[in-house]
């Protein structure tokens, strides 16, 4: 089971929707609920199945985004009911599975970037999970925020990068099956990078994967207008869309190393000292180093 982790605007979602059009995997949409899980500690038999069930589909921003996965509300209970014995682990499964069957699929992914502080606790329930933790140049993802409707300072994104490569890094030696894997990488190599991940998830490689526009479009096309917590504002569906419009085409060259054009050079300096040793345990060019 692919599990795809990383910083926001790090490449998660081109790297699903690739993954998602490997004829045997079915990525649905951000779930968010993962992280909760733990609130149903102390719940058992029909508490357990009811609360479980209450979490998952309550389509309430940062615990569940049932409304975008396309799953019939009460067929899903139904089936929950028709578990001789229910666990935490079976109903996932189910979950995923009835995703996976709705595009006649044999297995299921997941995709949620707060999922990256979690991954102990993800395996856990789903020991099948295979970590892919993709990783992306701050400098290009402090510029990827500010396209979006997201204001945070340049300090703050760098540091909320630095916090969650590094959550996901320490999570490496503690959960049996971790990949990194570059954003840079993915978009200028698709093909020998993808071959890597087959490798690690031990499946075929399918040049499907490199032809994702149709499993792009079919993941906008399912991402519906979204409340905002605790106000009456609504993310229209063409707001969210328009976050995504780049799974509508091949993965895009300039936008790798794009901070080289468009930050400027205070901005360069800001997120480099926030974020300078870590960039370079990774790997990343540090100005003057």
């Amino acid at each position: 089971m692919p599990v795809v982790v990383g910083c926001p605007r790090s490449g998660t979602t081109l790297l699903a929707v690739m993954l998602d059009s490997h004829p045997l995997i079915a990525m649905p949409p951000e779930t968010a609920f993962l992280p909760h899980l733990g609130e149903l500690r102390g719940k058992e038999g029909a508490a357990l199945r009811r609360g479980f069930f209450d979490l998952l589909t309550t389509d309430r921003w940062g615990f569940s985004n049932w409304n975008d996965i396309g799953i019939d509300k009460d067929a899903y209970w139904q089936r929950l009911c028709a578990l001789h014995t229910f666990s935490v682990t079976g109903g996932l499964r189910l979950f995923y599975g009835m995703y996976a069957d709705g595009l006649n699929k044999h297995l299921y992914g997941e995709k949620t970037p707060a999922d990256t502080p979690c991954m102990q606790e993800i395996e856990a329930h789903l020991p099948e999970a295979r970590f892919i933790h993709i990783i992306r140049d701050p400098r290009d993802v402090v510029l990827s925020l500010r396209r979006t409707s997201v204001r945070r300072s340049v300090e703050e994104t760098a540091g909320i990068w630095v916090d969650m490569v590094s959550v996901a890094r320490a999570s490496a030696e503690r959960v049996s099956h971790y990949r990194e894997i570059r954003y840079e990488d993915l978009v200028l190599n698709s093909e020998a990078e993808l071959g890597k991940i087959c490798d690690f998830l031990e499946l075929g490689f399918s040049d499907q994967m490199l032809e994702f526009r149709a499993s792009g479009a079919r993941h906008i096309e399912h991402l519906g207008d979204r409340p905002l917590p605790e106000t009456s504002a609504i993310v229209p569906h063409e707001l969210r869309a328009q976050l995504h419009k780049n799974l509508l085409h091949p993965p895009r060259s300039d936008r790798v190393y794009s901070w080289q054009r468009e930050m400027s050079l205070r901005e360069r300096e800001i997120v480099e000292g926030v974020a300078g040793k870590l960039m370079r345990e990774i790997g990343y060019e540090i100005a003057g180093s």
